[in-house]
């Protein structure tokens, strides 16, 4: 797929600068619009309260008035402050899609009871100062705008609401015994919202649509101005450019058709092609030069080149015999014995009934197939450091996951002679920095001698500590085996040593371990130490810096 070009970009850029313009504002005034619309409807609501409050206190005022005959006689019409609150509601109920009622928590008259949000309203006047509450809501499945005052209890109200509590007042009612200042109710006003939401909706529209046509505009004169001061001059360089590659350093591009930058980049690259074409012109004639001083370097390179190749027929010879020797020990040992491990352990794992028989013998190859593998490896190390390979391959790891992967291996081993195999990391053992692969093989060639010089029933155990002042890993192996008498204590880290020398020796192996053990752990500049009891067991310590810097 071609790499995306600066107009597709630009164009890629433009559209994106569309889209989060238009989002973004169409976001703004669904924002801006929806809290316009509930400011107008709270400012209608709190209008048409102050204006049911004025017919209730006209009525409050005018109650005595209106019960009162010509003659001067007290005569209760049944009209009072509630009724008439109540029935302008109603007239303005059929005028409009407002929703008029006056509310509260033991009205005299259950369809004037509160419901949830009205009553969540009232316990917010009984608790605080606060004089209305407004929000949106539901109201039979429409979403309206609510509005919510209290209404307080007046020293003219006492003669119907205040005591004796249960005496019947003109209306007819028990009184409540209420007092002045009391909270009696609250007027609710719902008005729908679907006009409002509608012209909402519609000046968001008109706003998205002509947002979106002005940034429309807006780009399509970035884009052309891009196109024509930028994109097309740049490609012009760009032809130029290949002109100049296929030879052609005749081609000036002083009139690009940019401007500023553009140009002065077209100035610079017309003195570039003229250099160019000043220095292929001479280019023969330093090539001629040139000739003459490396033909004269050549000979003196083919004396040299001649020493040099009898020198490397004899590191040759010494080179072959080394790599032959390591193909032969990686290639035609360990990879067939790695094979033969696996397949024994694809036969254990198998399904099918076994007897005892090809148990041991399976087991005896594995033990076996163990053993050779480690001796080739343990010559294959050595070989290496003698052959000035070996270096170290420091890295960050775990004792407790180097420790499991030996587990694995050499519990094999020492299961297979009876022998208790066991390990113990202290906790205080930090992550170490060292080669992963030459500490495993350490720990494996400890615990590999270990093994073959304890008897069954005996035991093994690997113990990991750490000496912080020192900065020290420690690692102890310990074995409860036949021990090393004290004349072969100085002796035992040589290569090719074994306490059994006799053609038909009881413990098998090269002779390598301890010798790798102890050329391993100067590599990472560290010491390995051993105290023996001659038929009790040996213990082999090895102190390695925790964070080597060697490599």
């Amino acid at each position: 797929m071609k790499r995306l070009k600066l107009r597709g970009k630009i164009t890629i850029a433009l559209v994106m600068l569309l889209v989060v313009a238009v989002l973004g504002n169409a976001i703004w005034s669904s924002y801006t619009q929806q809290a316009q619309a509930k400011l107008e409807m709270r400012e209608k609501a709190q209008i048409l309260t102050s204006e049911m409050n004025a017919v209730w206190d006209f009525m409050d005022i005018n109650q005595d008035r209106i019960d009162t005959d010509s003659d001067g006689t007290y005569n209760f019409k049944g009209l009072y402050c509630a009724i008439a609150g109540k029935s302008i509601a109603k007239l303005l109920e059929r005028e409009t899609d407002y929703l008029i009622q006056y509310v509260s928590l033991q009205p005299r008259k259950k369809a004037s009871l509160a419901d949830e949000f009205e009553t969540e309203a009232i316990h917010t006047f009984l608790d605080s100062d606060i004089r209305e509450v407004y929000g949106m809501g539901t109201l039979d499945g429409y979403e309206v705008y609510r509005y919510i005052t209290p209404i307080y209890l007046k020293k003219s109200c006492l003669e119907c609401h205040g005591g004796p509590v249960g005496e019947l007042d003109v209306t007819g009612y028990a009184k409540e015994g209420m007092a002045e200042g009391d909270l009696v109710g609250v007027t609710s006003i719902s008005m729908p919202m679907d006009i409002y939401m509608q012209g909402v909706r519609d000046n968001i529209t008109r706003e998205i649509l002509y947002s979106t046509l002005m940034m429309l505009l807006v780009i399509g004169v970035v884009y052309f101005c891009v196109t024509r001061w930028i994109i097309r001059p740049l490609t012009r360089v760009e032809n130029a450019v290949e002109h100049l590659e296929g030879g052609d350093f005749d081609l000036t591009i002083d009139s690009v058709g940019g401007t500023g930058e553009i140009q002065d980049l077209a100035k610079k690259f017309d003195f570039m092609a003229g250099q160019l074409k000043s220095l292929y012109g001479n280019l023969e004639e330093q090539v001629e030069t040139r000739t003459m001083q490396l033909e004269a370097a050549n000979e003196m390179l083919e004396h040299q080149r001649g020493e040099l190749a009898r020198m490397n027929e004899e590191l040759f010879e010494e080179n072959r015999y080394q790599s032959e020797f390591f193909a032969i020990m990686s290639h035609e040992l360990r990879t067939p014995l790695t094979a033969i491990i696996a397949f024994t352990d694809i036969w254990e794992a198998s399904n099918m009934d076994h007897d005892e028989s090809e148990l041991a013998a399976v087991k005896e190859i594995k033990e076996n197939g163990h053993l050779l593998l480690n001796m080739v490896n343990n010559i294959l190390e050595m070989a290496r450091a003698e052959a000035g390979r070996g270096e170290l391959v420091l890295e960050e790891f775990d004792m407790v996951d180097m420790i499991s992967i030996t587990e694995g291996t050499m519990a094999f081993l020492a299961e297979r002679k009876g022998i208790t195999f066991s390990t113990d990391i202290c906790p205080s053992v930090p992550i170490i920095k060292a080669d992963w692969e030459k500490i495993r093989r350490i720990i494996e060639n400890l615990v590999s001698n270990a093994t073959k010089f304890t008897q069954k029933g005996g035991s093994v155990s690997i113990d990991i500590d750490y000496e912080a002042e020192e900065d020290l890993m420690i690692i102890r192996v310990s074995d409860t085996g036949i021990g090393i008498t004290d004349e072969d204590l100085p002796y035992i880290f040589e290569k090719y040593t074994q306490r059994d020398k006799s053609s038909h020796r009881r413990y098998r192996g090269s002779g390598l371990g301890l010798a790798v053990v102890s050329d391993l752990v100067a590599m990472h500049g560290g010491t390995v130490e051993v105290s023996s009891v001659y038929k009790q067991g040996s213990v082999f310590t090895v102190y390695i810096p925790a964070h080597s810097e060697k490599g």
